[in-house]
């Protein structure tokens, strides 16, 4: 018996007393049996007394005799208990203190003085102390926890040690009956000394932090944080005799009590003066009820009715839409849509479901992918090898089409394989996302073609935009498939914006705006737990005023034993029932909020750091339910409760725990809990995080992360480097100004050389795009030294790859060679294949911008091989159409149109516009020689709004080159010149070196007459002098030889022949050997020449031009072999 009684009243702070309780033979089986004055026999003083007569009131409904012995009563409810501050505990449960939600009360007694004075210091000690008594008595009375003696004084709150929804209505009830009892006390004493006390009261309500004070027989409970002054200050302020109480309280006590407003008082440390009432009375719960105008309920039954005909509609006529249901937390969105399930299957309908999560969610729990292995019935928790055999039957049976395999890969987290990679690399992010969407909807028309869906999405307010567009692009497939999308939010965050309502193209969608409960709706609930005519269920219908979560709260917390007070919000409910739970199960319920809304038991026992827990007590209290594999808290503002209970201290400790676990598993939930750790390391994480989503092709998910680690991130090198990332994902996904707004910055806060490196290599990388050659090559030169100086070798790769791209742009031959060796050297040495194969591609770049296409075409051969080799997507589908121009001047024009065709629909299916505009390019110039006008006319257009869509201006030129080449082979010779007109104009702003030869080499082709064709040739002589890119060489010439045949300028066409020759010796190709050869024939025919070598050589190249394709090329020879 000892050993019992002395663990009870030890974890109660009163070991002391132990001798006494057994020498009068109380043990535990006595102890419900004891009363007021039985304690106050045993000479136990008032404080102790009405400690141990809450706590032995709380074990009245318990089986005592096994009380602090059974370890098998999970749902055990027992009075709380003082911090453990054993060593076994984890580090963060050794941590003193828990934030709650309190109202605190200071009491001073007025008058003493004037007693010191008539009475000595025994008589003065006995007056004090029984005005003290009843002070405190009054606090205890009405559930208050006295904190510590000042003086004369006393501190005292309520809501703590145990929450209580109710504390600010017991501390007016305590301040009330406590003045009561002192004006009595005063009556009492002031006939015989003469003298009368008054005490003042303040009150005041808010979050504190609750301390566990000292231990065994001296433990003790304090508050501290922001509210324990401001309450201080109410009394203070007060008159004698008075309560004052602060704005926050008098809400939370409303309409318990009447209140008149004072004038603001100041508190130090506070700017604005604090709002402070005077409490002039306490009503009774019946007559504030009387006096409250309850809110109209909002009923459920219509709802059900209304979603029974569209179920009934969706399987007569096959045809589905989405049901929206709002409302505010706790309103009972997901219990109405539990119900729309439930009348769904018993219909015939199958139910997938997804959830979205605003943090705490692992790979492949997303909303969408969990509906994705929902409808392939992938159970939760499967492995690679089980998702692969999913993936493949849903090919193989026809759900899904072997095309979207890629997009398939992806939603179920499963690796690319080699031939997938590459083209998944090469698309750009909104081809991926829209890839995925078709993948989805595609899902759900076919598998409810089979039977009946119901899918459901739930928590939409905290959807991204990508999770927004899947669901609209559900919304549009179930229109026209035998399913139901049902979606809840609350209407605070509601993000089915009209944006997004057009984007689902008039899709049918039914919203339903959820209210409280009606009254009978209320009883119907109250049923599920308690006969509704018992007299807890009506206070509890009456307190929730037809919120469900606030009476199925309360409910549960009458059933475990308390069902008194008013809730003043969720978590004082929340909170009060997590109190009630063993410690351990609370130090459970604490763990897993800090993991997220949904947890895994595994990462639980991590962070209890015990390898047998178990989640019964939790959900047999209904504070968490299961979910797959896992949990899930049974809402979400439980889960936010309990977290905001936890110190910051203890959620940091808590937070690094889960990281570590997360570490190696989820990069992303791994930054996220050192994120709300406040460790360091945070923002590198977010890095990694975010480069392991730029690797799946997501791009939006990649950049979030990056600004997640920007808001949190506290050093300049943190932020450097996560504003590389940031600048790098905006110029893939070609928001190319914000990218250099982000380099600009990096530069402006640079702390180093190598910091600046960085910014200029960002910068000069935008540059590129927006034409701004000269400027992005002086930041190269800037950037190299550095790069060089601390052996930077994978920056110096990339910087002379754009060095070379930059110098092609400008028609810088020997640069161009130069920095793409530089770059092929660079990589190698790094041992980076990516920058190998782009090296070589710069390589038949500055090849090409020499005129030398057919070392080009080798290069790019082995550039297109290497990337198909290792996946490289992006960097094959680059290079094609490159391939493609080379063997046009190799003279194969089929070959060139194929791979122009081929290129520009890789470069479709990858979104990569640039790309394309340039694949387009390939097309024109095997369409120009093919003679196939129409074509070429199409193509030309379609170059130009790329072009524009990009702003690439200097582009613009060549594909009004291309525009006029059309008209001019239809015969519009006016209208090509007012096009290539146009072209020369903006060539002569936006730079001569890639286009001016070829555009005034055509509009001498075109001019009207001597002065224009003189003036055009002359300035495409210059531009090629200053120095070109090889094709202006190839098409200047060309196009002049045609020029000055048409005139019959004879001497001079056999000048530009000798020039294309000279320019071409070092390695000619069929291309330029053709048109020099029929250029210096047409010469010597037009002068006379009629020999038969003359004729045979016209002969032989209107049979090239026929077996070659070189439509454009034959009308002029087979002119003049007519007039031989």
């Amino acid at each position: 018996m000892i050993e019992e009684i002395g663990s009870w009243l030890g974890k109660l702070g009163l070991q002391k007393y132990t001798t006494l309780f057994v020498e009068q033979e109380i043990d535990l089986a006595a102890l419900p049996e004891l009363g007021e004055a039985d304690l106050k026999e045993l000479g136990i003083p008032l404080g102790p007394r009405k400690k141990l007569l809450k706590a032995i009131t709380a074990l009245a409904g318990e089986d005592v005799e096994s009380h602090g012995t059974s370890a098998s009563s999970t749902t055990e409810v027992v009075p709380p208990l003082p911090a453990n501050s054993d060593v076994s505990l984890a580090a963060w449960e050794r941590m003193p203190g828990e934030r709650k939600p309190v109202t605190m009360l200071f009491a001073d007694i007025t008058g003493s003085t004037a007693l010191t004075e008539k009475l000595d210091a025994e008589e003065t000690h006995d007056l004090l102390y029984g005005a003290t008594q009843r002070m405190c008595e009054s606090i205890e009375n009405n559930r208050g926890t006295v904190c510590r003696f000042m003086g004369d004084g006393v501190m005292a709150m309520f809501g703590a040690p145990v929450a209580s929804e109710h504390h600010a209505v017991d501390a007016c009830e305590a301040a009330y009956e406590m003045q009561r009892a002192i004006r009595d006390y005063a009556e009492e004493i002031a006939t015989p000394h003469g003298s009368r006390i008054a005490i003042r009261v303040g009150l005041h309500s808010g979050e504190v932090v609750v301390l566990t004070v000292g231990e065994g027989e001296k433990m003790e409970y304090d508050a501290s944080g922001p509210t324990v002054p401001i309450a201080a200050r109410m009394e203070q302020a007060a008159e004698p005799g008075d309560i004052y109480i602060s704005a926050a309280t008098k809400a939370l006590a409303e309409p318990r009590i009447d209140a008149e407003a004072l004038k603001p008082v100041s508190v130090k440390g506070i700017s604005e003066p604090v709002r402070v009432f005077v409490l002039r009375r306490v009503m009774s719960a019946e007559e504030s009820a009387a006096q409250t105008t309850r809110t109209p309920f909002v009923g459920r039954r219509a709802e059900l009715n209304q979603f029974r005909g569209i179920l009934d509609t969706c399987i007569e006529d096959g045809q589905g839409q989405t049901v929206y249901v709002r409302g505010e937390p706790g309103i009972g969105k997901t219990r109405l849509v539990e119900e729309f399930v439930r009348i769904g299957a018993t219909n015939g309908m199958k139910c997938h479901r997804g959830l979205v999560l605003d943090f705490g969610v692992g790979k492949g729990q997303d909303a969408i992918r969990a509906l994705v292995r929902s409808l392939l019935a992938i159970p939760s928790g499967s492995g690679e090898d089980e998702r692969q055999h999913a993936a493949d039957a849903g090919i193989n049976d026809g759900t899904l089409e072997p095309g979207q395999r890629v997009y398939l890969n992806d939603l179920l987290d499963l690796p690319q394989p080699t031939e997938l990679r590459a083209l998944y690399d090469a698309m750009d992010n909104a081809t991926r996302n829209e890839g995925k969407q078709a993948v989805v909807s595609r899902l759900v028309s076919r598998v409810s073609a089979k039977n009946p869906l119901l899918v459901v999405v739930e928590d939409v307010h905290w959807a991204n935009a990508i999770t927004l567009a899947h669901l609209a692009s559900v919304t549009k497939a179930v229109a026209e498939s035998a399913a139901l999308l049902v979606m809840t939010s609350r209407i605070e965050g509601d993000r089915l914006d009209q944006r997004w309502r057009s984007s689902t193209e008039g899709s049918p969608l039914f919203t339903i705006d959820l209210g409280p409960l009606r009254k009978q709706e209320s009883l119907e609930l109250i049923e599920g737990f308690i006969d509704s005519s018992d007299p807890l269920a009506q206070g509890c219908l009456e307190r929730a005023a037809g919120n469900p979560l606030f009476l199925e709260q309360l409910l549960r917390h009458a059933k475990e034993g308390s069902a008194e007070g008013l809730p003043d919000s969720i978590q004082s409910l929340v909170l009060a029932r997590m109190d009630r739970l063993r410690p351990e199960h609370k130090r459970a319920l604490q763990a897993a909020s800090v993991i997220g809304q949904r947890f895994n038991a595994d990462v639980l026992r991590h962070l209890l750091e015990t390898i047998d827990y178990d989640c019964q007590a939790l959900l047999e209290h209904n504070l968490v339910r299961t979910e797959g594999a896992g949990y899930l808290f049974g809402h979400a503002l439980i889960q936010e409760c309990v977290y905001s209970a936890l110190l910051k201290r203890q959620r940091r400790e808590l937070h690094r725990k889960a990281a570590h676990w997360y570490s190696g598993s989820d990069a992303e939930l791994y930054a996220e809990h050192l994120a709300s750790a406040n460790d360091d390391e945070a923002p590198s994480a977010f890095v990694e995080a975010a480069r392991e989503q730029l690797q799946q092709y997501r791009f939006e998910r990649a950049l979030h992360l990056t600004e997640r680690g920007l808001t949190i991130s506290s050093t300049q090198s943190d932020r450097h480097r996560l504003n590389c990332l940031k600048g790098e994902l905006l110029h893939d996904l070609g928001n190319i100004e914000s990218s250099m707004a982000v380099y600009r910055e990096m530069l402006e806060h640079a702390n180093d050389g190598v910091q600046r490196c960085d910014a200029w290599i960002g910068l000069a990388a935008g540059m590129r795009v927006t034409t701004n050659y000269e400027a992005g090559l002086e930041l190269l030169d800037k950037a190299e030294p550095v790069a060089t100086h601390h052996s930077l070798i994978i920056q110096l790769s990339r910087l002379q790859h754009l060095r070379g791209n930059l110098c092609f742009s400008l028609g810088r031959v020997d640069g161009c060679q130069e920095a793409h060796q530089s770059a092929l050297n660079y990589a190698r040495e790094a041992h980076s294949l990516e920058d190998e194969a782009r090296a070589l591609g710069g390589l038949g770049d500055a090849a090409y911008v020499r005129g030398r296409m057919r070392t080009a075409n080798d290069y790019f051969n082995g550039c297109v091989e290497l990337s198909r080799k290792h996946g490289l997507g992006r960097v094959e589908v680059a290079h094609i159409a490159m391939c493609g121009f080379t063997r046009f001047y190799l003279g194969d024009l089929q070959g060139a149109m194929t791979a122009g065709l081929a290129a520009t629909e890789a470069a479709k299916k990858v979104g990569a516009q640039r790309v394309e505009m340039n694949a387009v390019g390939c097309i024109c110039h095997a369409a120009t020689d093919l003679g196939e006008y129409e074509l070429l006319e199409e193509q030309a257009d379609h170059q130009l709004i790329l072009a524009r869509t990009l702003g690439a201006r200097a582009w613009e030129p060549l594909a009004l080159l291309w525009k006029a080449i059309a008209l001019q082979g239809k015969g519009r010779q006016t209208e090509a010149r007012e096009v290539l007109m146009q072209a020369a104009s903006i060539t002569r702003d936006a730079g001569r070196a890639f286009n001016a030869g070829r555009i005034f080499g055509a509009l001498a082709l075109v001019a009207g007459d001597i002065a224009a064709r003189e003036g055009a040739l002359d300035e495409g002589e210059t531009a090629l002098r200053e120095g070109s890119v090889g094709h202006n060489y190839f098409w200047f010439y060309r196009f002049a030889m045609d020029a000055l045949l048409n005139v019959g300028d004879w001497e001079r066409v056999e000048a530009y022949a000798a020039a294309f020759e000279d320019y071409t010796r070092a390695e000619p190709l069929p291309w330029t050997e053709f048109f020099i050869a029929r250029g210096r024939t047409l010469a010597a025919f037009g002068q006379g020449n009629r020999d038969e070598a003359t004729i045979r050589e016209l002969q032989r190249l209107r049979d090239e031009a026929d077996r070659t394709g070189f439509k454009a090329a034959l009308p002029a020879l087979e002119e003049a072999l007519s007039a031989a």
